[in-house]
This record gives C-alpha cells, structure tokens and sequence, in this order.
C-alpha cells in the first residue's frame, strides 16, 4: 500500500508538472526583457515661443524593433522636465529603432512608414502633439522631434467661447503616415469633411488664455476657426498666414476683442433639392383684389362696343339745361360710339381682344375726348371744362343693356402697390399743346366720388384713400408700352371703391379727332408674398420689390464664407430688404409669413444696406446655374441652416441659392 501510495502521489507529481509546463512555456512567443529609454524634447525643435513641453509622469510610447515590432508600451519613469526615462520590455536580442508619442496599440508599420490617426476632437493641450524619435545605436537617448503644427488660440477675456473649430481645405486630422527614416509626414489622401477640422470644447468656456490645437503638417497657408460663444451665436476668423504649416512649429492666432459673433449655415457636401424651401403667392384674384374685366376680354352687355363692367358716353347722366341736353344726346347718340372692341392686343397676352377709345369732334364745337372709366360719365356743360362735366362713382347705380346689369361703380376692398397696364397710343402730332393721355386709378370709401378738371368740384379730401396716374402719356405710335403707375396712399383705410378713368387727353376738350388708344390687360400689382417655412422653421426668398421683414421672422445676408460654413447677417424684423436680393429665411418652423412691400408700410423704414451678398436669387423660374449651385438643404436642423448642392435642373420663382 506503501508502494501504491508512493505511485499515486508520482502519477499526480508528473501531472501537475505536465499542467505547469503547458500554461507558462510557450516556444512561439519571445522572451520579454526590460529596457530603460531616455527621451527628450528639445524647445529648438518644436518652436513652442518660449514654452518648453514637459514630460509627464505615465506619458506611454510607442516603440518599435528595427524589424517593426510594436512593444509593449512604455512608460515614463517621472514628469516636470524636457528629459525623462521611459521603461518598458523588448524581445530578448532585438534592436529598438523607432518610438512614438502617445502610444497607440493601432498604428501599423510597413517598411519604413508607420501609419497612425490624429483625433479630430482634442483638448486644447500639447496631450495631442505626436512626436516620434529614432532611437540610435546602443539605445542611446531619444531626441523627439514634434511631426505636427501646434496652433494657438488666444482668446480674450470675457468672451466665454465654448468651441474652437479650425477649418482648412485639406486633411487637418486623421489618417496620416511618418517616414521612420526622415520623420517626414504624409496625410492619407481622400480626406472626408470631418478631416478638415479639429475641434476643442469646454461647457464653462474659454475666457482670457490659450488654446493649443494639433494639426498635420500642410503646404497651406491658410487658417479659418469657427468659433461658438455661450449663447449659441458663432463668428469665423479668417487669417493668412505668413508661411505654410510645418511640422514642429507654432502658428498664433489671436481672436480680435471684438469679433461679432452671428448665426451661420453650414456649406455641406450632401445634395439637394428644393423641397425644403416652399412658398407662396397670396391670392390676388380673390373678390376686391382685382377690378373686374380688366383684360376687357367679356363683351355681352353692348356688344362689341362697351366691356363689360365699364362705361362711356352711351351710358352717361345728362345733368345739363334744355339745349346742353340736345346737344350732347346729339353728340352721344347710339350712332356716335368712342369705344370698340379691338383684336389688336398686347404682346404676350393670352387673351383674344383689347380695348380701343378715340377722339371726335361734336357738332363741330368741341373735341370729345375718348373717355373709359369704371363709373359713370356725368356731362351738364357744352364746354369741356366745364365744372359739371366728369366721371363719378355711383355707388347704388346700374345701367341694364343686353340683359346685363352693368354697374355705375367698382367694388373694391384691397390696396395695391400699383396698377399695370397696357396701352397703345397713337395721336395726331399737329397738336403739340395738350400733347399727353391719362390714365388714373382711385381708391376711395363710401362716397359718390368725383373725378373732373375742376378741383372744386370734385370729391378728394379724407375721401381719397390712395391713388395712381400718369398724365402725361406720350404717344407709342403703333407699338405697345406697359405702364406702371405705383399708388401713393394718404389713409391707412381700406377702400371701397376704385373709379379707374382713362381718356386720350389728359386735358378736358384737349386733342383732335382720331387720336385713339388701345388699352390691355389691367392688372393690380400687390407686393405681398406669403413664405411658408420648412420643418425646421427655414426658407429662402427673392423678390422683385422691396419688403419688410414681418414680425416673428429674420432675414439673413452672406458676405463671408470658410471652412464650411457661411456667417449670416441679420436684417431683423422691422426692416427692409431690398428689391432682387436673395435672402435666408428662420421663422417657426411650417409657418407662413407674409413679407409686405407696400409703399405706405415700407416708407421711412431703413433698408439693409446687403453689399457683398453672396446668395443669389430670381423672381422667376430658372435653369440650374453655372458653377457649384446650392440651395437649402435637408441636412438644415432647428438651429442650423445648411446648403447642400443642387441637383435639380431648374431653379423656383422667388427662391435663393449660394453659388461657392
């Protein structure tokens, strides 16, 4: 049993020493033995302007054999100097030939280059300056040289900047290889956007000290930081740098004490439509916006001679004395019309017919004028400049001709900005001393208003509303001129009423027989454009007129672009943009403003002065641009406009882009 005993315990002495063996000898792994590195940096090397780098106890390398094993890493022994030791393990018998400050279990090497990554996100500190060292012969002391470009920032005090973005249009950050040989760097090609910055953040911010970004190595010279204040607003710092970025040497940017900070929108890569801009015309044909018949295409009342909704001679009120009756019913007869529907029409109209009014001589005494108004001609007096001879609103009368109840008034309940139309003119040019026609829209309330050559006898006063007139119409010959006659307005109240008159003389009896005009698609003119913002409360606008800013709303202006991002300057509620000027738009988000260019509601407001806008815009629907077109982007979020290549082939009315 003694034997059996002794055996038993050999069987497991043997096989506690078979185990031992297996788990602690391993012939493919090389024996490990410790080294001792001296490593130092030199101020003259990294041009740190008097600040000489330290190291810090537990600062770790990475080291490599000449044949480009990674070793475990390396520590420093202490810190508080330029030179310190570092200890760490090699494979027994190799030779240490190349090191790297911080340590990276990820770098690769292959031949004399050793690849590694620059974060993008740093923390204002030299924490992120890689240095990398030969490691000479015998192991001798490491002289490490800096392989990036240490920028700093300074910041002022009181500014309390939370975020420090340095921009530049090659590869600031990530992937990047050193030549183990000649220490010389070399950024991977293809650099995304977020290669192209390097940022450094701090909630409580910086205020009154130094900001020491880490980028790689650039034949730029070139620099641009965004910088984000506490409250969310931003400022780009552009600099030109005397010379490029070389490796080992500091570059300073100060930020200037009184840097205005502002919105921006991001220049992005990603590609877009239009769909994030929306907008809309308000409704100008609804009822009292526009005068009815105005294109004078309906014709059933009296045949081909009086529109519909306008009057002339055949229907005037004959207020004169017994003989000034029979002289003008002679004068006015059926047979002696001044008004006719014409198939000589504007170009460009869709519509079929216009308008055509002449002179004649009555009875040979006087000079009839051609004569088309919205009221009702009133004629009491053989003279033409009579005091009882002119156009009038008569608010509750009507004339039925041809079954249709042609109205003595214009119902009218807006307030234009002006009045279009189209006009022919054509006169006789012997008569040079009333040589102009007229045409004059009247906006005015609940009055039977008179429009004549005598002042006195006439209505006006707090009755006048606003008005519109040209007359001193020259004559066309037989071309086609459209005319704009913007509204001046003297009350604030909404009409009721427009009398529209429009004669071959601006002078009552004025002109000769056959002077005529043909008049065309008249149109009222709103500068009035409703926006509808996207969901995240953006849009951008062009219009052909000046316009005010509504409340609740801001439009921004680019003037400087870098690094990706555009700074905005705000034209603020209030104020006025002026006319063919793209915009960008931040409102609420799916909310429609309406920006507003009526004379009246603009007059003494300041008009932003926009010299150096870079956003483009039109009015009307257009091709795709030339160059790199961008419009507003999906990428856009609450707080953030973005602008994303257009990738549509044509652009929207009243839309804007940036062209970079």
């Amino acid at each position: 049993m003694l034997l059996s005993g002794c055996l038993a315990a050999l069987m497991v002495l043997a096989s506690c020493e078979k185990t031992v063996v297996e788990t602690d000898f391993n012939p493919d792994e090389p024996l490990m033995v410790p080294v001792t590195l001296t490593g130092s940096i030199p101020e003259t090397r990294v041009s740190l302007d008097g600040v000489t780098p330290k190291w810090t106890a537990g600062d770790r390398l990475s080291v490599f054999t000449a044949d480009g094993t990674l070793c475990p890493a390396f520590t420093a022994d202490q810190g508080g100097s330029a030179t310190t030791t570092f200890s760490g393990t090699k494979p027994d018998g190799s030779t240490l030939g190349f090191a790297i400050f911080p340590y990276s279990a990820s770098i690769s090497q292959s031949g004399a280059n050793y690849t590694l990554s620059l974060p993008a996100t740093q923390d204002g500190t030299l924490s992120n300056a890689v240095m990398a060292a030969k490691i000479p012969a015998g192991e001798a002391e490491m002289v490490f040289s800096n392989l990036l470009t240490v920028v700093r920032v300074t910041i002022p005090s009181g500014m309390n900047v939370t975020r420090i973005e340095l921009q530049r249009s090659d590869r600031v950050s990530g992937s990047f290889t050193v030549n183990g040989s000649t220490l010389a760097v070399t950024p991977a090609a293809s650099p995304t956007d977020a290669d192209k910055r390097v940022v450094v953040e701090k909630s409580a911010g910086f205020s009154g000290e130094d900001v020491l970004l880490c980028v790689l190595p650039s034949s730029s010279k070139q620099i641009d930081l965004l910088l984000t204040r506490s409250d969310g607003k931003m400022a780009l710092v552009s600099k030109t740098l005397q010379t490029a970025y070389e490796a080992g040497h500091l570059k300073k940017a100060t930020v200037p004490s009184n840097l205005v900070f502002s919105d921006v929108a991001k220049i992005g890569a990603s590609t877009a439509s239009q769909q994030y801009t929306t907008t809309t015309q308000p409704n100008t044909n609804a009822t009292g916006w526009q005068v009815k018949n105005g294109d004078f295409e309906t014709w059933t009342m009296d045949g081909e001679n009086l529109p519909n909704y306008w009057n002339s001679f055949q229907t005037f009120l004959n207020g004169g004395n017994i003989l000034t009756k029979a002289l003008l019913a002679q004068g006015y007869s059926s047979s002696n019309r001044q008004v006719k529907r014409s198939t000589d029409k504007r170009p460009g109209t869709s519509g079929s017919y216009s308008c055509r009014i002449w002179a004649r001589s009555i009875a040979g005494l006087a000079t009839a004028q051609g004569n088309l108004t919205t009221g009702r001609v009133y004629a009491s007096n053989t003279s033409a400049t009579g005091t009882g001879n002119y156009n009038f609103t008569d608010q509750d009368g009507y004339a039925t001709i041809g079954g249709f109840q042609n109205p003595f008034h214009m119902d009218f309940t807006a307030r234009p900005d002006s009045m279009v139309v189209w006009i022919k003119y054509r006169r006789d040019e012997s008569n040079t001393s009333h040589p102009y026609a007229k045409v004059e829209a009247i906006l005015h309330d609940n009055v039977d208003y008179k429009s004549g050559y005598n002042a006195s006898d006439c209505t006006g006063g707090t009755n006048l509303i606003g008005d519109a007139t040209d007359q001193m119409i020259t004559s066309t010959g037989s071309n086609w001129v459209r005319l704009s006659l913007p509204f001046v307005y003297r009350y604030s109240k909404t009409p009721n009423f427009v009398l529209i008159n429009i004669a071959t003389n601006s002078y009552p009896g004025g002109g000769v027989a056959n002077d005529e005009m043909y008049i065309d698609d008249l149109v009222m003119i709103y500068n009035l454009y409703n926006l509808r913002t996207d969901a995240n409360g953006w849009a951008t606008l062009c219009l052909n007129y000046k316009a005010l800013v509504p409340s609740g709303a801001t439009a921004y202006y680019i003037k400087k672009i870098a690094g990706g991002y555009a700074e905005l300057t705000a034209i603020p509620a209030g104020q006025v943009i002026p006319a063919n000027t793209g915009v960008l738009v931040k409102g609420s988000a799916n909310t429609t403003y309406a920006f507003n260019g009526s004379a009246a509601d603009i007059k003494n407001k300041t008009v932003a002065d926009v010299s150096g806008n870079l956003l483009s815009g039109t009015t009307t629907a257009i091709g795709k641009p030339s160059g790199t077109c961008r419009v507003l982007s999906s990428e856009s979020t609450a707080s953030l406009a973005a602008f994303g290549a257009f990738t549509g082939s044509q652009i929207a009315a009243n839309t804007a882009w940036l062209t970079q």
